[in-house]
């Protein structure tokens, strides 16, 4: 928890680099389930409306890892991202009131332990370029990826999941 703040402080902190407080920091870790006394998978995620810069430990939303995964039973496709903005809450861990972000399945659906989802100024400008993903490609080849602009949510979660599961030399 400590290195989670610690890194949250961290990114966001340089104006000149990130827009204000754009990006959620996420990290899994194992918590102790306060009703079973079991050890479980938590993902720590910027929680909805913090500032990365200046966010505590209480601008994180924690839920179970598990119970988010399991959220895939309850997805059909493109149409149902408002439906699962509704089943986050139901994956709460420690009744945390944080609000979880629109982007928590992206942080939940990758097998990272730690992310940094942050939006710097030169990476936005790439992607807003009408050559943005030939330039991405002649800078870091393989080793970055482009996907088309998708609207937060889950649906972009298991967009960046595939990804990921298709292209392991991505960063």
């Amino acid at each position: 928890s400590e290195l989670l703040l610690y890194r949250s402080n961290l990114l966001g902190s340089d104006l000149t680099v990130t827009n204000f407080g754009g990006g959620n920091p996420s990290a899994k870790l194992m918590e102790t389930d306060p009703l079973s006394g079991e050890s479980v998978e938590v993902l720590w995620v910027k929680g909805s409306g913090g500032d990365i810069g200046s966010m505590k430990l209480d601008g994180f939303s924690t839920l179970y890892e598990a119970k988010l995964l399991a959220l895939v039973n309850h997805y059909s496709g493109p149409d149902d991202d408002d439906k699962m903005v509704g089943f986050l809450p139901h994956c709460t861990f420690n009744l945390n009131s944080r609000a979880a972000s629109i982007d928590t399945p992206l942080h939940s659906l990758l097998p990272f332990a730690h992310i940094d989802h942050v939006h710097p100024d030169a990476i936005i400008a790439l992607a807003a370029s009408s050559e943005g993903e030939e330039a991405t490609r002649e800078i870091w080849g393989d080793q970055i990826g482009w996907l088309p602009w998708k609207r937060p949510g889950f649906t972009l979660g298991v967009m960046i999941r595939d990804f990921a599961a298709a292209n392991p030399q991505a960063k």
